[in-house]
């Protein structure tokens, strides 16, 4: 399978794999970044005056695709390494766009109520509250604690957008094993084997990867403690959030909920 992309050929080119190269390899297979774009675009409604933050812009997808259809979108992540792909997929998109580097405890502090808007997405990362790059474990607290501080950041009868894992993989009494085609990548031959597994006693997920590279492997693995959807629209309520409901957006991979701040 022949692939051009120039994001995922200049991460590749740029040295030893890391978790975010992996992240632009899976998105590869469950988004077309145009489509979605276009349905979220579709959802925000016109451009002109409206203020968005991003507040895990991760390696730049949606938000680059947004600014693109003229969207003013503020970036912020708590990962340096996911902001060093971000600046690189600015560059080849040719965007003057400066993500910032914010803690999520720390964005009320920055952008109380300052925004239209608030955007968290990517398979529900606040599952990962706090332990991204340290392969942590946060709880269900500090699930609820993120997401509060990320609604914090929206102005009062300002929109919320978070998406989640869907429901039926949730309910998946197996492990969820998928082994991707060979990519060939500019120079590059890759591979993927994913396997995403949930242990009921425990309530532990745990993303394991392994992603080859011109014949070298490298492992990856995330555990979080997985959040069901009642889970998710309690904590959204509690957030003083208004509507809360399952909103369908073309092009998006998972489940999207939205709601208004009171």
């Amino acid at each position: 399978m022949s692939v051009s992309d120039a994001r995922i050929e200049a991460a590749l080119d740029a040295g030893d794999p890391d978790i975010g190269t992996l992240w632009e390899l899976c998105m590869l297979f469950e988004f077309d970044r145009e489509e979605t774009a276009d349905g979220i675009a579709k959802w925000l409604g016109p451009a002109e005056g409206l203020r968005i933050l991003d507040c895990a812009c991760g390696s730049g997808f949606p938000a680059l695709e947004l600014m693109r259809r003229g969207y003013d979108v503020t970036c912020t992540d708590g990962s340096e390494l996911m902001l060093t792909h971000f600046r690189r997929n600015a560059r080849l998109e040719g965007l003057d766009v400066r993500p910032e580097l914010v803690l999520w405890e720390d964005l009320p502090r920055r952008h109380a109520e300052g925004f239209d808007v608030v955007m968290n997405r990517g398979g529900g990362n606040y599952i990962y509250a706090g332990a991204w790059d340290d392969e942590g474990l946060a709880d269900q607290a500090a699930m609820a604690e993120a997401i509060g501080q990320w609604v914090a950041c929206v102005r009062p009868g300002g929109r919320f957008y978070v998406d989640i894992t869907r429901a039926a993989d949730l309910e998946r009494r197996e492990d969820q094993s998928v082994v991707h085609p060979t990519l060939l990548i500019g120079q590059h031959t890759v591979d993927i084997a994913e396997t995403i597994s949930i242990d009921r006693s425990t309530g532990i997920r745990t993303w394991s990867s392994r992603l080859t590279v011109d014949g070298t492997p490298w492992e990856f693995q995330r555990r979080s403690r997985y959040l069901r959807h009642d889970q998710l629209i309690e904590i959204l309520k509690g957030c003083g959030l208004a509507d809360v409901r399952k909103t369908p957006v073309a092009g998006e991979y998972y489940d999207i909920y939205t709601g208004v701040r009171t």
